[in-house]
């Protein structure tokens, strides 16, 4: 088994899984663990990369109140930072797009594409400004109602 890739809330239940439990599990035998958080950001608390998880996607227009066509989220762990992801030099292959460039190079339109560290090495171009309106707004309404621990706390009650 190579990879798991599951939802950390099942959208049609609502279940949500015990996600660090499946990333402790995957860890023990070097299976890849991803997950799909689509009902989860905006939605629980999570904390992907102290439980290990390898990469997670997300979107806005849900629990982000962003709407359709809003932008997208994606988590890579820190251990994947400098584009390696085994002892033997085996390579995290992406788009090569000039926002992920390092930020010292990316106006020198260079023959070479140097990624930044993480996740933002994956960027590929930068993001829409009325796409990001909404979830800035969102994220501060979040914040003002004392954050996801609060909100999550009073929504099972």
């Amino acid at each position: 088994l190579a990879l798991v890739l599951l939802p950390g809330v099942q959208y049609y239940t609502g279940q949500v899984l015990p996600m660090a439990s499946i990333a402790s599990e995957c860890n023990k035998h070097g299976i890849f663990f991803g997950l799909d958080l689509a009902h989860a950001v905006g939605n629980i608390p999570l904390q992907l990369h102290d439980w290990n998880v390898d990469f997670a996607v997300w979107c806005t227009y849900k629990y982000l109140n962003s709407g359709p066509g809003a932008l997208a989220g994606a988590f890579l762990h820190d251990k994947y930072a400098s584009g390696y992801y085994s002892d033997q030099g085996q390579y995290l292959h992406r788009f090569a797009g000039w926002w992920g460039n390092q930020r010292s190079m990316r106006f020198q339109m260079g023959p070479e594409f140097v990624p930044r560290p993480g996740i933002y090495g994956f960027q590929l171009s930068n993001p829409p400004v009325f796409a990001i309106a909404p979830v800035m707004a969102s994220l501060e309404l979040f914040g003002s109602a004392g954050g996801i621990q609060a909100l999550r706390a009073k929504s099972v009650k």
